[in-house]
């Protein structure tokens, strides 16, 4: 049986304590996060418009229309979202809730996956798009600058609301990233 002194044990649990998750409310440094998420979360919305993922238009389009995106990729792990129209023009935010013990069972790759698959489809309505948890922990992001290219809409659509619908193809040269938070650890279980 091998032993070691208390001192030792001790000192290697803290070596391996998770550091604090970010939070988009001001409870940890806001510097911590990149600078595409912070202006994406920082951006004006229209709240009095926010398309609900439980309240989808019985009337027309609903745009952002994410449901197949997340039935595709988000198995357990997304719970809902939200997604809220930037005041003028492009470059909304769709805010992604998700499980934390289930993003906690994927992998680096699963998750860059996840994120890159519903950035893109946010993205091709012209959203941002933004993982979170119900406290508020910033999971991850995929963030565009809508206002690099000339805005494009869909031939003879229009929303719910009555307004065109934006389309950002996947070969428009949008400058895009993702993002995701290195604080949440990866479990090993």
């Amino acid at each position: 049986m091998l032993c070691y002194p208390l001192g030792v044990l001790l000192s290697a649990s803290v070596a391996i304590a998770p550091v604090e998750p970010l939070h988009a409310n001001g409870t940890s440094n806001p510097q911590e996060l990149p600078v595409s998420v912070a202006a994406a979360i920082a951006m004006p919305v229209v709240l009095s418009r926010a398309v609900l993922s439980e309240e989808p238009s019985e009337s027309g389009l609903t745009v952002p229309s994410l449901w197949w995106a997340v039935q595709q990729f988000g198995g357990t792990t997304v719970q809902r979202w939200q997604a809220y129209p930037a005041e003028e023009g492009v470059g909304g935010r769709v805010d992604l809730f998700i499980s934390p013990p289930a993003w906690g069972r994927m992998s680096y790759l699963q998750r860059f996956a996840l994120v890159n698959q519903l950035g893109n489809s946010s993205r091709s309505f012209g959203y941002n798009l933004i993982l979170r948890d119900r406290r508020d922990v910033i999971y991850g992001a995929y963030t565009c600058s809508f206002t690099a290219v000339a805005q494009q809409y869909l031939p003879h659509a229009i929303d719910a609301t009555g307004n065109p619908v934006p389309l950002f193809l996947p070969q428009t040269e949008l400058d895009c990233s993702v993002w995701i938070n290195p604080n949440i650890p990866v479990s090993v279980f």
